[in-house]
């Protein structure tokens, strides 16, 4: 996890290497530390320090230097090693980052304390050296921890024997170094992944400890998938470690989960958490992030989890159902798409795009390039693909090097070494560089090299613009799938039965909502309010005392509840979300129903989820006879 930072251009000596040496005091909130930086050429060293730090002593080959704060040691010579001894207290209001619904909190960086150790490697604990550019040196690095009886650290790079939970070093140059740990029980194994073997580990609180199982078998089942795509696994270890806040952070060699998110195994093995933070082993943690060219990397690990797995595991069905996912939020939210793909992640001080853009359209425009790649032929199973082809070679021939978007589209132009260097600059131009938003209408056309499937009836009186979802675009609101996001995000007006068990602590993020002209419906009363209205709808629910039927499906137990959205059929383009329980025990539900912002209709049986659905309207357009 990377701080991106600009500063004016310096001139800083390249460093050939950095060890720290670091006691941790969770008590009093302090690290003490000494670091070893060995430097490659003559000249100044510039580091950036937390502000939560201060520099005790430095000495260069035993001699003292002194040091005015600025930051700098002037007058070093090639090969010299400077010694910089440092303390820090780190605590941070971890509860103040957290948010209903999220499973990032963003806003602790480095705290030490009795609850956990979480320091960042972008957070600049320990003195960091900066390049010409103002960003951290890529350098190799190893730590060596001082270990605290009962407690258990991770940090990046692999554990070094004969201590291995005690020392680590990076396998190649990174940019920083990250420490993580916790009172934790420690769970491992050994794997075979394809051309060589990686440990597997699970760092778990006691109260989780039965979760254990879920997360080797994933990973494992993870290494398996992905290192015959991508190439070897770019570490020797892969640690899970759960977190004491919401989290879902990949670092080099493990990665970080929060305990409500361990805590929903197997429910959080779905594609997109874990799979997704082993795989920026590769991309981000491998391959690394040029700071001046955007983030890439999480459209390319987006691709190959949170689409990907669904492609490989569950097959095309399932891949179509994401792409349409990811039409569908966009059009119900076109300003979730607010600038080019390849500002997403820029340095501080410049508007970049939106995390939409940069994990969800980001994966999509990376599956419009497969498809361009295998263009007129497309294998018959997705893990043949030549988008494969180009990811395992730019892992490759860039592992342990800063890329930029140029790479990606020259490794992807390798592919076709006939076309010639160039031949997707108009794909790059468009997807990558462009703020491209097209929508939906019976003339859209493709741009080459990419085409666009269109169906047309046999008399001429309808066309279907892209009905697999392969090209991205908004789609006219007729043709989106209702869901509660819809609801919520267009302005609603709530409506709760007054004789509902739906008491303020279920209903109080509905205080938070925007008025508008959509609806929100809860219990039969206020139902019934718009029952005709919803019956004219192509998707209609159907309320009754102790039941509920939609899609040709009634549910009666007294347990079950729905949340069912419509469009309105009186309104065009607006939305009528319900909610319903047959008994008392299904209104505990409604406190998350917002959770569910992809589904049409979700089905509960208590406080299991037994349906999830979603309804895709004709995406047809009738085309009017000129008689």
């Amino acid at each position: 996890m990377h701080l991106l930072c600009t500063l004016v251009a310096i001139t800083s000596v390249d460093v050939a290497s950095q060890h720290l040496e670091v006691r941790l005091d969770p008590a009093t909130h302090r690290v003490h530390g000494i670091t070893r930086i060995d430097t490659a050429e003559p000249g100044s060293l510039r580091f950036a320090l937390h502000p939560g730090a201060r520099v005790l002593a430095i000495t260069v080959d035993d001699h003292p230097v002194e040091y005015d704060g600025d930051g700098e040691i002037d007058g070093l010579e090639s090969g010299d090693r400077v010694f910089i001894e440092w303390m820090g207290t780190h605590e941070e209001d971890v509860a103040s980052g957290e948010r209903i619904g999220q499973i990032h909190n963003f806003s602790v960086r480095a705290h030490v304390g009795e609850d956990g150790v979480f320091l960042s490697d972008g957070s600049n604990w320990y003195p960091q050296p900066l390049d010409a550019r103002g960003f951290p040196q890529l350098r190799p690095m190893t730590i060596d921890i001082e270990p605290i009886d009962e407690w258990v650290f991770v940090a990046s790079g692999d554990p070094v024997e004969p201590a291995p939970g005690r020392t680590w070093k990076t396998p190649r140059a990174v940019d920083g170094m990250a420490v993580v740990g916790n009172r934790h029980e420690v769970f491992e194994r050994t794997v075979d992944a394809g051309d060589g073997v990686v440990d597997i580990a699970v760092h778990l609180s006691a109260a989780q400890a039965d979760k254990a199982d879920w997360y080797l078998d994933a990973s494992e089942q993870y290494l398996k998938l992905y290192t015959p795509l991508l190439g070897s696994y770019p570490y020797r270890r892969f640690t899970v470690v759960e977190n004491f806040f919401s989290s879902g952070f990949a670092f080099p060699g493990f990665t970080v989960l929060g305990p409500r998110v361990i805590g929903m195994a197997p429910r959080s093995l779905k594609p997109g958490y874990l799979d997704h933070e082993l795989v920026h082993a590769w991309w981000g943690n491998g391959v690394y992030v040029d700071p001046e060219d955007g983030n890439w990397c999480e459209a390319l690990t987006s691709f190959c989890t949170n689409y990907g797995r669904r492609a490989l595991e569950d097959g095309p069905e399932a891949a179509r159902s994401y792409r349409r996912g990811v039409l569908n939020k966009v059009s119900l939210d076109p300003g979730l798409d607010d600038a080019p793909l390849g500002t997403f992640g820029w340095r501080t001080g410049v508007n970049g795009a939106s995390r939409f853009v940069g994990y969800e359209k980001g994966a999509f425009v990376i599956m419009m390039l497969q498809d361009v790649l295998d263009g007129d032929s497309p294998p018959g199973d997705f893990s043949e693909s030549r988008v494969w082809t180009m990811l395992h070679e730019l892992a490759r021939s860039h592992m342990g090097q800063r890329i930029g978007w140029n790479e990606i589209q020259a490794a992807a132009e390798a592919v076709h070494p006939d076309r010639g260097r160039g031949w997707l600059d108009p794909f790059f131009d468009r997807w990558v560089r462009r703020h491209t938003v097209p929508m939906t209408t019976p003339e859209l056309q493709a741009d080459p090299p990419q085409s666009l499937e269109v169906e047309r009836s046999a008399d001429g009186a309808w066309v279907e613009i892209d009905p697999d979802c392969r090209y991205y675009r908004l789609l006219p609101r007729s043709q989106t799938s209702p869901t509660i996001s819809a609801t919520l995000g267009g302005g609603v007006t709530v409506s709760v039965d007054e004789h509902a068990p739906a008491g303020g602590d279920l209903t109080a993020w509905m205080a938070q909502t925007t008025p508008g002209d959509n609806r929100l419906l809860v219990g039969g009363a206020a139902i019934a309010t718009a029952a005709d209205r919803i019956a004219r709808s192509k998707d209609p629910i159907a309320i009754e005392s102790g039941s509920f039927t939609v899609d040709g499906r009634t549910w009666d137990g007294i347990e079950q509840s729905v949340l069912h959205t419509v469009h309105d059929p009186q309104q065009p383009g607006r939305y009528i979300t319900v909610f319903h329980s047959n008994g008392p025990s299904g209104w505990n539900r409604l406190r998350l129903i917002w959770y569910y912002g992809k589904d049409t209709t979700v089905v509960w049986d208590g406080d299991q989820t037994v349906l999830r659905r979603v309804h895709e309207p004709d995406c047809r357009f009738m085309i009017e006879s000129d008689d």
